[in-house]
């Protein structure tokens, strides 16, 4: 597309933040016109998906757009959406129909806007890695791990963090397999005698047979081999005219399902076109580099001019109102010719009146008082309303603020600026010195403001001596000692190099290079049906509800863990509660837990460390408890200085073992050694205004079996904030599942010809991985060369789908049980009951009286 196609994309997604802002002051006007306007569930999810739509848009014109000043615009514009839809995710979990819970049901919402299920879907930020400081920081990390690795000998190729067991594989010596193969030898020889000797004695009965219908006819068989003939070559031609005219049928038929969709075509251009947008992706990330390098390089040459043509005039500037200040304030204190106790008091005239925040932020009301008053004439029901609307502020959010700031910059910058001429989008001169003037501003202010501090030194040191008598010296404070903060594992303090750490961790296998997944790999159907089932179904005469689907789980894998991970700025002003520290991913096996740990480490470009009980099994064992809280502190300091940093343990309920209390002498291997450490270090990563760089550190576990009696539930749903439920899929991701798996190896389905449905059905109850190693052990290279002649079947995937991990029922119940307490809602329909429970004995013991 050309420039001019993503400027007027721009311009429409400034008009429809225009409107949204407008939407955003719309409960605050009501309730200054005296209306009751209260906004629910309904009211944030409509502003989430329109800032959606606007997020996405934003996020394609800063990608693809080469003009260096415009891109940065847009890149702030693009940051604060984010802000406002984390703050609206935070409004609708809390007035979600499922109470307090994480994953929200919008296609109610969705049918009724008349939108497609792809609308509310996410896409991660590109310029989480596409920045040069971002893969410059990426690149020097592999460097380090690729240069480790090299140093120890390990391999270099990056972990899948499969299962290295094979499904397929049986267990034999040689011996039994050389016995196997004889025996199907000999049954094979035997099979190829018997079919030679059939034939032969054919043959032999069919030339008897001609002989004896020779010598009835008494010739000497001319004209029967003539006829012979002229039959053979009549059925020949009727049989190539047959399959002619079939191929022609069949040819009109598949051009006849490929006019209407019905089956995929056979010259797929899309290959070509992807690879063609690949290559204008790249020849335009180049011409952006070039572009923002040449606007780096005049931002220098003005920075140079301006403090060359203008620092003179403007340092002086500063230094006579600062001069002046002080002579007001020495004139100003009573007239007793006294000067200001610190300079820094200058900057406390530009802060607004205390008093200000308690005036009414409606405007209505002359004070507090005559507000008690109004309340205390007998409108009690307006009163509770309004006690009742706290937490939800009906004025418009910060973010909101800033939205109409961005809105006016683009109106006088952008709106009616000429860019025809401007093909190479080129920067704008005025602008880069606007834009450099704060810098020069800010330099000189603080030369002139220490100037300042000496010029007041001065002064008051001059008029204290011009005083008569001598000052009683005040007397020295005490200085209290500062107390040590107190140590959240045996081991902090013991690092004395950090540089150690990461080979060290190398050498043990903890920290290793992950096969990069992105998150839209974990493919999945929407949920069409996901508000009522998720809001009103009662699943097997409990509480109980379906797992999420995959677009859940991937959109809330974005909100709580890889924004807040990518970036510091959104960690710092996301909600607290959808900055996620830790994550629990529990599900059958093969549903995709680890993939997922890979595609958020991939898409925000993070280090990868591994915990699991495999990894650390005879590691650090010595010194007992101090072993297990130098490997877990060693991680986690190694982790924030390599942030982003993903922590995987896999396996995490071998970690989260039930263990007596006064029982010693356990096993010092045992993965259990390291669960008291594990919940301290994840309390020490902070989230809101607190976190720092080194806080982008994300803990991920992962487990198959989170119900089993000896796992210490308690504690583990404690130390993880985020539980995510990942099952096997439903009917309509099984189908999109095979087709996808079946189309990385290059065959397109054809449904008149292999019945996709069928294998859909028949895989009920079976994992993604599942699905995909049998495709995998079907469609082999030579199977695939094969289709021409020999086309795909149904039964051809019965055998080995029955050979992988499959997900029974009574599993499939022990993990809606674990769900239900893990997300909280078991302890709230207890209490709900119990509350139903008393109101009934107090209304039976009304009626008794």
């Amino acid at each position: 597309m050309s420039h001019a196609t993503y400027q007027a994309k721009w311009t429409e997604c400034m008009q429809e933040l225009m409107e949204q802002v407008q939407i955003e002051y719309l409960p605050a006007e009501a309730n200054d016109n005296g209306q009751s306007f209260q906004p629910g569930f309904q009211h944030f999810a409509l502003l989430y998906i329109k800032y959606l739509q606007i997020y996405k848009k934003l996020e394609d014109c800063h990608n693809q757009i080469v003009h260096p000043q415009k891109r940065r615009d847009i890149w702030r514009v693009l940051r604060s959406t984010i802000y406002r839809i984390l703050e609206l995710k935070q409004e609708l979990i809390t007035f979600n129909p499922r109470t307090n819970s994480r994953f929200i049901a919008l296609d109610e919402v969705l049918t009724d806007l008349k939108l497609n299920p792809e609308t509310v879907e996410w896409a991660v930020p590109r310029y989480f890695l596409d920045d040069q400081e971002a893969r410059e920081e990426i690149a020097e990390k592999d460097s380090k791990l690729d240069h480790w690795l090299g140093v120890f000998n390990m391999p270099a190729e990056p972990h899948a963090l499969l299962d290295p067991k094979d499904p397929f594989e049986v267990g034999l010596t040689v011996d039994q397999a050389v016995a196997i193969i004889q025996k199907n030898e000999r049954g094979r020889m035997g099979i190829n005698r018997a079919d030679m000797v059939c034939t032969w004695r054919k043959d032999s009965v069919r030339k008897e047979e001609r002989q004896r219908r020779q010598a009835e006819k008494g010739g000497d068989g001319q004209d029967d081999f003539q006829e012979s003939q002229v039959l053979a070559a009549t059925r020949i031609a009727a049989h190539w005219k047959r399959k002619v005219d079939r191929r022609r049928f069949l040819r009109m038929r598949e051009e006849e399902f490929e006019f209407l969709g019905m089956a995929p075509l056979r010259h797929d251009p899309k290959a070509q076109i992807i690879e063609d947008m690949k290559k204008h992706r790249e020849r335009r990330k180049k011409m952006q580099e070039d572009a923002d390098e040449v606007y780096q390089k005049a931002l220098k040459e003005q920075l140079e001019w301006l403090q060359k043509k203008k620092g003179a005039d403007i340092k002086a500037d500063l230094l006579e109102e600062r001069r002046q200040w002080i002579l007001d304030c020495y004139q100003r204190y009573d007239k007793q010719l006294k000067f200001p106790a610190e300079f820094d008091e200058f900057y406390k005239q530009f802060d607004p009146d205390e008093e200000e925040p308690a005036a009414d932020p409606k405007g209505k009301g002359k004070d507090a008082k005559g507000k008690d008053d109004k309340a205390k004439k007998g409108k009690g029901g307006k009163k509770d309303a309004d006690e009742e609307g706290e937490p939800h502020d009906a004025g418009p959010r910060a973010v909101v603020q800033q939205f109409v700031e961005h809105i006016n910059q683009y109106t006088e910058k952008w709106e009616n600026r000429d860019e025809s001429n401007n093909f190479d989008q080129r920067h704008d001169i005025e602008l880069a010195r606007k834009n450099v003037y704060p810098i020069v501003e800010t330099e000189l202010r603080q030369l002139v403001d220490d100037q300042m501090r000496e010029e007041l030194a001065n002064l008051k040191l001059l008029f204290d001596q011009s005083k008569k008598g001598k000052q009683p010296k005040p007397k020295k404070a005490k200085a209290s000692k500062p107390k040590a903060p107190k140590k959240w594992c045996s081991a902090v303090g013991t690092i004395t190099n950090k540089a150690d750490c990461v080979p060290d961790l190398i050498d043990q296998g903890v920290l290793k290079k992950v096969k990069p997944v992105h998150l839209q790999d974990f493919a999945g159907e929407y949920h069409y049906l996901g508000a009522m089932l998720r809001s009103h179904h009662k699943f097997w005469g409990e509480y109980h509800f379906p797992p999420p689907s995959a677009q859940m789980i991937r959109s809330l894998l974005v909100e709580h863990c890889i924004l807040p991970l990518a970036q510091t700025d959104i960690r710092q002003k996301a909600p607290e509660n959808l900055t996620a520290r830790s994550l629990l991913l529990y599900g059958p096996k093969g549903t995709g837990k680890s993939m997922l740990a890979r595609a958020i480490a991939t898409e925000c470009g993070a280090s990868f460390f591994d915990l699991s009980p495999s990894v650390i099994e005879g590691k650090s064992t010595q010194g007992g408890a101090k072993g297990a809280d130098l490997l877990v502190f060693k991680t986690l300091t190694c982790a924030q200085d390599l942030a982003p940093s993903v922590i995987y343990i896999d396996q995490v309920e071998q970690v989260y073992q039930a263990v007596k209390k006064g029982k010693k002498g356990g096993d010092p291997n045992a993965p259990v050694r390291i669960k008291k450490v594990l919940s301290a270090a994840i309390k020490q990563v902070k989230v809101g205004t607190d976190a720092t760089e080194q806080d982008r550190v994300l803990f991920i576990g992962c487990t198959s079996r989170p119900f089993d009696d000896n796992v210490d539930k308690k504690e583990l749903l404690a130390a993880f904030e985020v539980k995510v439920w990942v099952s096997y899929p439903e009917y309509g991701s099984r189908v999109m599942l095979w087709q996808k798996f079946m189309e990385a190896h290059g065959v397109f389905v054809d449904p008149t010809k292999l019945n996709i449905s069928t294998l859909a059905r028949v895989s009920d109850g079976y994992s993604a991985g599942s699905i995909k190693q049998t495709v995998d052990r079907v469609l082999t290279a030579r199977r695939v060369q094969q289709l021409k002649v020999r086309p795909l079947k149904v039964q051809e995937f019965i055998g080995p789908l029955s050979r992988t991990s499959f997900c029974w029922r009574e599993e499939y119940q022990q993990f809606s049980d674990f769900d239900f307490e893990a997300t909280g809602e078991k302890a709230l329909h207890e209490s709900r009951a119990a509350a139903e429970k008393a109101a009934e004995e107090a209304a039976a013991k009304g009626k008794g009286r």
